[in-house]
């Protein structure tokens, strides 16, 4: 039997073109190398682990024994994240129908009370706050600079259009 711990466990080539032999079941043969009479590599036995000292056990707690607070995760100011769908949401509708600058008004104004609550208050989402008022303060001026020079537009050409009527 070849030896398992063998750096180069590929067997040599044979007349079969390099290829090693298939196997052939119980009916005789095997893999290349096999020999049924012979026993199990017997595996070296590794020294035992050094035992380390026991902790000392602690009682468990008693009832009604100390009770010490807990802390709890900080708020979210509300405000700051509606502020933040309502800027986001009226990117969509915007582009999609057209009706972007209502939910974008409302964003710039939930994001200035939101503001003004957590200097208050001193709640987090000042981060989401500042991203409503960015993104609904951008989306009113875009949709400002395509809404005046239609409206321009359409205004120039009304005497136009009352002179072919």
């Amino acid at each position: 039997m070849s030896d398992p711990y063998d750096p180069n466990p590929h067997n040599p080539p044979s007349d079969s073109g390099g290829f090693p032999q298939p196997y052939q079941g119980s009916h005789g043969g095997g893999y290349p190398g096999y020999q049924p009479d012979q026993p199990y590599p017997q595996y070296q036995q590794y020294p035992q682990y050094q035992q380390y000292p026991q902790y000392q056990q602690y009682p468990p707690a008693q009832p009604g024994g100390p009770v010490y607070p807990t802390a709890r995760p900080p708020r979210n100011n509300g405000m700051a994240i509606t502020s933040m769908v309502l800027s986001l949401s009226s990117i969509l509708l915007t582009c999609m129908w057209g009706l972007g600058l209502i939910p974008a008004i409302l964003g710039v104004v939930f994001g200035h009370v939101a503001k003004k609550q957590i200097r208050r208050d001193g709640t987090e989402g000042d981060g989401m706050a500042t991203a409503g008022l960015v993104v609904g303060y951008c989306v009113l001026g875009l949709a400002l600079l395509v809404i005046v020079p239609v409206i321009l537009l359409g205004i120039a050409t009304l005497p136009l259009i009352a002179t072919n009527a």
